[in-house]
């Protein structure tokens, strides 16, 4: 009898799907989306998806560029830093231009600063926001664009991290493939955030469960995932496989997906899905958009 079949008893099951409906009418629609850019054609290449996103949801986008001024900033001159700061002004506005004439409402932010603190705060703001980012080289090995911190944004920010890889296909998405081993107790937030976004491109989401024979699925997961997504088409799929991540990235494949998502453990993000560096990996290896989900907030 598979796990995620098992039932617990009618009381809990009854107090735990009630809890579930709770959260999922209190996950509001997304309606922000921040777009960290440095002017790269990485950053171009996500733009067109972060802007088809924010049409698609009506949703307001904001265009960041934060600008770190190197360590020997008292030796630099006034001259300098002004010429810093209004090429990143005249480059989000820029940017922004593009989205306008698409007939979205836009906000340019440039701002002196770390990277991902600059994120950090203006996710603060836009709770119901999702972060859209470009990555560096084919496979995205050489990190996120917005610096070698990007781990850290897609764990220190509480909302949806979408990634873009450079050569990924960002035309409709029909097949959104969500891993899970079943065994988080927090992930309402996050399915129902999954659930919206794939009404937006009225995508399939797969639910893959990896079986490496490690993790331990926890009583009615199943029930749980059925009520969070009952608005959207869905399917189960189980994979009994040790190479977590290899069996990931196969399914992927073979279903000719065109988004990955997994969740990001509040425990530590480098841990990651499955107490191992498989959501980590994936954000540098994946070739199709990387969405990274969060628990709920304690």
């Amino acid at each position: 009898k598979k796990s995620d079949d098992c039932h617990d008893s009618p009381l809990l099951e009854t107090l735990a799907l009630k809890q579930v409906i709770q959260i999922e009418n209190h996950t509001k629609t997304m309606d922000t989306i921040i777009f960290p850019t440095d002017f790269s054609e990485n950053a171009d290449h996500a733009l067109a998806f972060a802007m088809d996103i924010a049409e698609r949801a009506q949703a307001e986008l904001i265009v960041v560029n934060a600008y770190d001024i190197p360590y020997s900033h008292n030796i630099m001159t006034t001259s300098l830093l002004d010429m810093i700061r209004e090429g990143a002004e005249g480059g989000v506005k820029e940017v922004a231009e593009k989205a306008t004439a698409r007939g979205l409402k836009v906000q340019a932010i440039a701002k002196m600063g770390n990277p991902i603190r600059v994120v950090k705060e203006l996710v603060k703001t836009h709770a119901n926001a999702m972060v859209v980012m470009g990555t560096k080289g084919s496979s995205g090995v050489e990190q996120i664009l917005i610096g070698s911190n990007a781990a850290a944004l897609l764990h220190s920010v509480n909302v949806p991290v979408l990634a873009i890889p450079a050569g990924a296909n960002i035309g409709q998405v029909n097949k959104i493939v969500f891993a899970t081993d079943f065994s988080s107790e927090k992930d309402e937030k996050a399915l129902s955030r999954l659930a919206n976004l794939a009404k937006l491109f009225d995508a399939t989401v797969m639910i893959l469960h990896v079986d490496n024979g490690k993790s331990k699925a926890i009583p009615g997961q199943r029930d749980k995932f059925e009520t969070l997504l009952k608005d959207v088409k869905h399917s189960f799929h189980l994979v009994r496989e040790h190479q977590v991540e290899e069996a990931i990235e196969n399914f992927v494949n073979e279903q000719k997906a065109d988004m990955v998502a997994l969740l990001a453990r509040q425990y530590g993000f480098i841990e990651g899905l499955f107490h191992t560096s498989v959501t980590s990996k994936m954000a540098y290896h994946t070739k199709v958009p990387y969405l990274a989900l969060h628990e709920n907030e304690a």
